[in-house]
């Protein structure tokens, strides 16, 4: 039997907030003018922040899942290999149906509204088929999640760059349609490149995969879900904060656990103030296991900032295209951080449809916004 491994490849890849009148007063100055460079959340009102704020570093980051638009269930419910080769054509076509560069551009609009600093995005897919000739495989067409964004991005006038990539899944597998799809997933990190070297910068990026991963078996072979992380280091007016993007595994509950407990001992093993940025696939509303590993030493920013609010961030509609809408029940989509103080959370993708109707993503975004301590 052929055993399909997922395959993982590393590469490097090289507004303002509304400020109290205390600093709107003081903008004249160069020092007031920077802060107000690298403060990020739009939407915050000038009774958030304080004086207290003006005297610190403040930045904002968010976490985004692009969403597939598949969840690969029709193949990995097969149980031969013609239900498998039939799960892998309804896969793409429910894709298609997902209209990714609709939903990008409706993320892209969210960034516009909140202007983070830096954007931890995960399931950010690849998508290709391709099609025997009778001398090899031709490329056919692509789907491709981070071009999507990063055009309407530029669309809009918005000044965003790759900081860093990891790439997890890879799995190739041939369909009843006459083509072989593959799908790549990965995790981005973008970061504004728009304000100068002396008010922000990016240095150190870093990428790794678990060891802890769950496989399991398909009609074809064993699937591995590969998972990992991506970080960068950001100077934002001379103080370097770590940012880690991660999306831990969905399907067990123990698996997620130990990867959190790697992320730890690993890219968050520094003695720099860090924010972890990403889908958990844990929570309040799930399981905790990840979830309570991660909060035994970092803040969680919600639970600081809104505790009488449960900002459950999943799912806004059902698995899979087209779309139900259904209600959240649960909270995965989070933001920790270590020696930085949360000043305010937002939930951002809730009730932003695109012109066809559907949501951005399935998760709702939360953007968190940060002050050095």
């Amino acid at each position: 039997m052929k055993t399909y491994y997922w395959l993982t490849q590393n590469r490097f890849l090289p507004h303002l907030a509304l400020l109290p009148r205390l600093v709107i007063r003081l903008v004249t100055s160069q020092f007031a003018w920077a802060l107000a460079l690298v403060s990020g959340v739009v939407l915050i009102t000038p009774n958030m922040a304080t004086a207290e704020d003006t005297h610190n570093t403040m930045f904002s980051v968010m976490t985004r899942n692009m969403d597939l638009g598949s969840d690969y269930e029709p193949a990995l419910a097969a149980t031969d290999t013609a239900s498998f080769a039939h799960g892998v054509t309804t896969i793409y076509n429910e894709i298609v149906a997902s209209n990714i560069a609709e939903r990008a551009a409706g993320i892209a609009r969210e960034i516009q509204q909140t202007m983070p600093t830096v954007v931890s995005l995960q399931e950010v897919s690849l998508v290709q088929r391709f099609v025997w000739t009778g001398t090899g495989w031709s490329f056919l067409d692509q789907i491709d999640q981070l071009a999507a964004l990063r055009t309407a991005l530029a669309q809009l006038g918005l000044s965003y760059s790759l900081a860093t990539e990891v790439y997890e899944l890879d799995v190739r597998a041939p369909s009843d349609a006459g083509y072989l799809l593959r799908v790549r997933d990965s995790e981005a990190i973008l970061v504004r490149s728009d304000l100068p070297a002396n008010i922000l910068t990016v240095s150190n990026p870093q990428t790794g995969h678990y060891t802890h991963l769950l496989s399991f078996q398909t009609p074809v072979g064993t699937v591995i879900a590969m998972a990992g992380w991506a970080s960068i280091d950001i100077t934002a007016m001379g103080s370097i904060v770590r940012v880690i993007d991660t999306h831990l595994e969905p399907r067990s509950a123990s698996i997620a656990a130990a990867q959190g407990n790697e992320l730890l001992i690993g890219p968050a093993t520094t003695n720099l103030p860090v924010v972890v940025a990403g889908d958990l696939n844990s929570g309040p509303g799930t399981t905790t296991g990840a979830y309570d590993t991660i909060a035994a030493v970092m803040t969680d920013t919600w639970s600081a900032t809104k505790p009488n609010d449960p900002g459950l961030t999943l799912p806004l509609h059902g698995e899979d295209f087209f779309p139900y809408e259904t209600s959240p029940d649960r909270r995965v989509d989070l933001i920790f951080t270590r020696g930085l103080r949360p000043v305010t959370d937002i939930l951002i993708g809730t009730n932003d449809l695109t012109p066809s109707g559907l949501y951005p993503s399935d998760h709702a975004g939360v953007v968190a916004r940060l002050a050095t301590q």
